[in-house]
């Protein structure tokens, strides 16, 4: 059993912990509506304070904790830099742009008394009529149009819609401004890409296009058609744009170009505004999310060579493995993914580089960035059948030729001056020419030899002779090379004898130039030899 004393002291313990804890929840409900007013104070205070050094004066912030909302006296050439330049600041958690800092509140509106535009409240109604909230059904918003246009150009219509703030910093960009601001230009009807349809590119692509203003300002004419436009007066077929292209337009969707048409109608004193969802690209342009890379295949029989961009790494290895067994791979791929062949396309392309591997003699597979074609040599009608069945279920456009068989060999016209060189030769093997020792003069012996030699070289026509002296390796070299012009002399004289005429016949000597060796070792009697070289001649 405890003791009293125990009782009290631990009854004790308890009331000061309560005590403490007490006063710790007092004190934060008391101090951190302190701290938190202290915090967004400072927010307050530094973002616009921050935000005019980098650039951006006139500014106004609003913070409740860390997450805060800019305000500004007038719109922002470009909101988005602005906005990121507020994150970056220490402390802020979010960071919201007010309308203000984004388009014009007050369009200009014609007051038609002289001339010059005015400010009223009307016109802001009217802006904010073109402002809708982006529908949930595929039926598209129209705006309300009142006795006068809300806007009085096509410029100030995309200043003051907050869904193209984006658009209206590119047109500043594209020095569009004026053109598209000019009350007295004639009309035209700009097919706007809000600012979610730019946000969906890629942070590069956009980037791209924002550095080179041609570029940009062909993508805003590829959006424009000349005349004010209105959905009253759409028709169904081509309709002609500012760049020399042509878009389909669909009066029943309405869309152009596939693209559904969300906001119908903003009118100007210049124009109509319509806006789309997504930014259209001309087919020629290759920037944008709808610009995949180009890939290839080349096969020259045994190598095939990868070339161009995949998306993955395993797209990559799709059409590493493809080639036919035996066939060596060269790959040059590279990898991005926002650009690369994608899945669909690398498993097409897989199935025509393993059927031309293994059917063609050669080929080609290219994808352009829209389109696979195959071309290439079949040793076959069928090789090419086969091929060509593959790229009609890859969709691929194919151009496969037969190779013609081969010419055959036409049969050699005889060599007559072969045959009697291969006879005199035979002949001379079996019956040399003998000479006296050390000397050129030729031995009685060799008579009837020399007499069957000019036989056989006058029995033939068109040929010129050569008679060759060789000698062994044994003495001195140059004194080899001079006997065996000397032997090749006296047989040349033996033969013009014998009645072969000299225009027929010549002689040469070389030494001990090129001996006779059996098994690595010098034959010197045959090496000491006369021969004969035959060739034809033209008549």
């Amino acid at each position: 059993m405890s003791s009293p004393v125990r009782r009290d002291t631990r009854r004790y313990r308890r009331r000061i912990l309560a005590i403490c804890a007490a006063i710790a929840t007092i004190g934060f409900v008391v101090t951190a509506p302190i701290y938190l007013d202290r915090v967004e104070s400072d927010l307050e205070t530094r973002v616009p304070d921050e935000l005019a050094e980098a650039g951006y004066p006139n500014l106004t912030a609003s913070f409740s904790g860390q997450d805060g909302t800019i305000f500004c006296e007038a719109p922002l050439n470009d909101p988005e830099a602005a906005r990121q330049a507020a994150y970056d600041i220490w402390g802020v958690r979010a960071i919201e742009l007010d309308r203000t800092c984004r388009v014009n509140t007050s369009p200009l509106v014609d007051d038609g008394a002289d001339g010059t535009a005015d400010t009223t409240a009307d016109a802001t109604e009217a802006a904010d009529a073109t402002d809708p909230t982006p529908p949930t059904t595929t039926t598209p918003t129209s705006t309300t149009s009142p006795s006068e246009p809300a806007f009085a150009t096509v410029a100030d219509a995309v200043a003051g819609s907050p869904q193209l703030s984006l658009l209206a910093v590119l047109l500043q960009e594209a020095d569009l401004i004026a053109e598209f601001g000019d009350p007295g230009a004639d009309p035209v009807t700009l097919f706007a890409a809000t600012d979610d349809a730019f946000e969906a590119l890629p942070a590069d692509v956009l980037a791209e296009i924002r550095e080179d203003t041609e570029l940009l300002r062909s993508l805003v004419f590829h959006h424009t058609a000349d005349g004010a436009l209105s959905s009253d007066d759409f028709e169904t077929g081509p309709i002609d744009m500012a760049d020399g292209t042509t878009l389909d337009l669909d009066a029943e969707v309405p869309s152009i170009d596939g693209v559904t048409i969300s906001v119908l109608d903003i009118e100007t004193g210049n124009g109509v505004v319509h806006m789309i969802d997504e930014v259209i690209f001309p087919d020629d342009f290759g920037v944008g999310a709808a610009a995949m890379a180009e890939a290839g295949a080349a096969f020259d029989g045994t190598t095939v060579g990868l070339t161009g961009t995949v998306a993955t790494e395993a797209v990559r290895a799709t059409l590493l493995g493809a080639a036919a067994d035996g066939v060596e791979v060269v790959d040059e791929l590279g990898v991005d993914p926002d650009t690369g062949v994608d899945a669909e396309v690398g498993a097409r392309m897989a199935a025509l580089i393993s059927s031309s591997t293994s059917q063609l003699v050669e080929a080609s597979i290219a994808f352009d960035g829209e389109a696979l074609a195959v071309t290439g040599v079949a040793p076959s009608e069928a090789a090419r059948d086969v091929v060509a069945e593959v790229a009609a279920e890859a969709d691929a456009a194919a151009e496969i030729t037969v190779e013609a068989a081969p010419e055959p060999e036409p049969e050699p016209e005889p060599d007559p001056a072969a045959d009697v060189e291969t006879l005199l030769n035979a002949y001379v093997a079996a019956n040399p020419i003998l000479f006296q020792p050390s000397s050129a003069l030729i031995t009685d012996d060799s008579a009837p030899a020399l007499d069957r030699i000019a036989e056989i070289i006058g029995g033939a026509d068109g040929v010129l002779v050569t008679v060759e002296g060789h000698t062994d390796s044994d003495g001195d070299a140059d004194e080899n090379l001079t006997l065996s012009r000397l032997r090749a002399l006296s047989v040349e004289r033996a033969l013009i004898e014998r009645g072969i005429a000299d225009a027929v016949i010549e002689f040469e000597g070389f030494g001990s130039e090129q001996p006779i060796l059996v098994d690595g070792v010098e034959d010197k009697a045959a090496s000491r030899r006369v021969e004969f070289r035959v060739v034809t001649v033209s008549p």
